[in-house]
C-alpha cells in the first residue's frame, strides 16, 4: 500500500469528515458539513489517501492556550481523527499525527492539544495528560449555597445579542484562567450559540441568558430543558448545561445559583466542569454534585524551547531540563529554564530534571506537578531538590479548565 498524506481545502470538506463520520457512525448532514467548512479556527485538514480512496484524516484546530500567569500560547488543537475501519493497524494514523507536528512547528504554534476519544492512543505520540474534567448531576432540592446571595439581574437574549455580549464576558474569564482556547466569531456562531434541531436530542430550545451585576454584564449560561415526566401531575424537568461561564466569581455565583433555582427543575445536568470548580465550595452539600471525573485536555510540548517561554513562573531560579523525545526529535536535549526571565537556552550542563515528552506537556499548565510525575514514572531527578524547584516554578493557582471538547 502506497500511503499519500495531503493538506485539503475547505472546499474539500466532504472528503476530509469522510474518516470521523465512517468511525462514529454519524449520518451525512449537508448543513454539518458547512458548519465545519466555515468554521475559522479550522486552518490544517491532513488526509491519509491510497489513489483517490481516503483512509484516514486528521484536523488542526489554530487557537491559543492560556498559560499560568496569563501569557497566551498558540495552540494547534488536534480534532477529528480517524482511520477507515478497513484500513487499522497500518501506520495510518502514525503518519498523521507526525504530519500534525509538523505543521504545527511549522506555524509556530509551540503545544498541541487534545481531548482524547481513546486515551491509550496518544501518549506513545508525545501527548501528556494535562487536566481533569467531570460531569456533575445536582438535585435541585439539596443545591443550598453557603453565605449570602449576590443581588442580579438576569435575561434572556437573543442569538444576535449573544453574539454581541458573550464573548466579552469569556474573555474576562478566560484571561483569569488556564487553558481556555480563544474563540473567533465564527467559532462562537458556528459552534456555540447556534439551536439546531440537530443540537438538540430531544431536549428543548437552547436558552442563552446575561446576568448583570450593578448594571455590568458579568457572565452567561447556556442550557436547555428537558421534560421527562410520564405524569403530567408531576413534572419531571432535567437543565443540561451547556456553558455557565462567569468573568469575575459573583458573576460564576450569579450564574449557578440562577441554574439551580429554575422553576420546575428537578434535576441540574453540567459537563466539563474542572475538579476545582467553584460549586464545590458554593453548594452546602458538595458531596450531591456527585461529580464524575474524566480525563480532559492532553498536551503535547512542539518547541520546547519556544513553549517554555512563553508562559511564566512563579518562582525565580533556574533549573535544567533534559528532554526525551523520539517522536519529535528537534526536541531532544538539554535545555536551561530561567524562571525570572522566562528564557530558554540549550546547554551541556548536568540536567537536574530528566523528563519524557509526554510527562513535560502533562506539566506544562501545572495541571500535575514533576513531583507526581515522577511517581508514575515519567520524571526522573538527578539533583537534590530539583523536583521542589521545578513544582515552585511551574505550580499555577488554578487548575487547567477547558469547557468544551474541542
Amino acid at each position: 500500500m502506497s500511503i499519500e498524506i495531503r493538506l485539503l481545502g475547505p472546499e474539500q470538506t466532504d472528503e476530509f469528515v469522510l474518516p470521523i463520520r465512517t468511525a462514529f457512525g454519524i449520518p451525512h448532514s449537508s448543513e454539518r458539513t458547512e458548519r465545519t467548512r466555515r468554521l475559522p479556527e479550522l486552518t490544517t485538514r491532513i488526509t491519509a489517501f491510497e489513489g483517490s480512496e481516503v483512509l484516514g484524516s486528521a484536523g488542526a484546530f489554530a487557537f491559543d492556550f492560556i498559560t499560568p500567569g496569563g501569557a497566551a500560547v498558540p495552540t494547534s488543537g488536534l480534532t477529528m481523527v480517524a482511520v477507515m475501519p478497513t484500513h487499522r493497524r497500518r501506520g495510518i494514523l502514525r503518519e498523521l499525527i507526525q504530519r500534525q507536528l509538523e505543521d504545527a512547528r511549522e506555524r509556530g504554534q509551540p503545544i498541541a492539544a487534545l481531548w482524547a476519544t481513546e486515551a491509550t492512543i496518544y501518549g506513545r505520540f508525545g501527548y501528556g495528560l494535562a487536566s481533569f474534567a467531570g460531569d456533575v448531576s445536582i438535585v435541585r432540592d439539596r443545591s443550598a449555597f453557603v453565605g449570602s446571595p449576590v443581588p442580579f439581574q438576569a435575561r434572556f437574549v437573543t442569538e444576535a445579542e449573544a453574539l454581541d455580549r458573550f464573548p466579552p464576558i469569556y474573555e474576562r474569564a478566560r484571561r483569569a484562567a488556564t487553558c481556555m482556547p480563544s474563540r473567533s466569531p465564527g467559532w462562537w456562531s458556528l459552534r456555540r450559540l447556534p439551536d439546531l434541531e440537530t443540537m438538540r436530542q430531544g431536549s428543548g430550545p437552547l436558552q442563552r441568558v446575561i446576568f448583570q451585576i450593578d448594571g455590568r454584564d458579568e457572565a452567561y449560561a447556556l442550557y436547555r430543558l428537558r421534560l421527562e415526566s410520564v405524569d403530567p401531575q408531576i413534572p419531571v424537568t432535567t437543565v443540561t448545561v451547556q456553558e455557565a461561564i462567569g468573568a469575575t466569581p459573583a458573576g460564576t455565583r450569579a450564574a449557578w445559583r440562577y441554574l439551580c433555582d429554575l422553576d420546575l427543575a428537578t434535576r441540574i445536568n453540567a459537563t466539563c466542569l474542572p475538579p476545582d470548580h467553584p460549586l464545590f465550595l458554593l453548594l452546602a452539600e458538595p458531596r450531591r454534585m456527585h461529580y464524575s471525573t474524566y480525563d480532559a485536555v492532553w498536551v503535547r510540548v512542539v518547541d520546547v524551547p519556544s513553549a517554555l517561554a512563553a508562559r511564566r513562573y512563579y518562582a525565580e531560579g533556574s533549573i535544567v531540563i533534559e528532554v526525551d523525545d523520539t517522536f519529535c526529535p528537534w526536541n531532544a536535549g538539554r535545555y536551561r529554564l530561567d524562571a525570572s526571565a522566562a528564557r530558554v537556552t540549550r546547554t551541556e550542563e548536568p540536567c537536574d530534571l530528566q523528563v519524557t515528552a509526554a510527562a513535560l506537556g502533562s506539566a506544562y499548565l501545572g495541571g500535575f506537578s514533576f513531583t507526581r510525575l515522577a511517581e508514575a514514572g515519567g520524571v526522573v531527578a538527578r539533583t537534590e531538590g530539583a523536583l521542589e524547584r521545578a513544582d515552585r516554578m511551574f505550580v499555577a493557582p488554578r487548575l487547567p479548565f477547558c469547557p468544551e471538547i474541542f
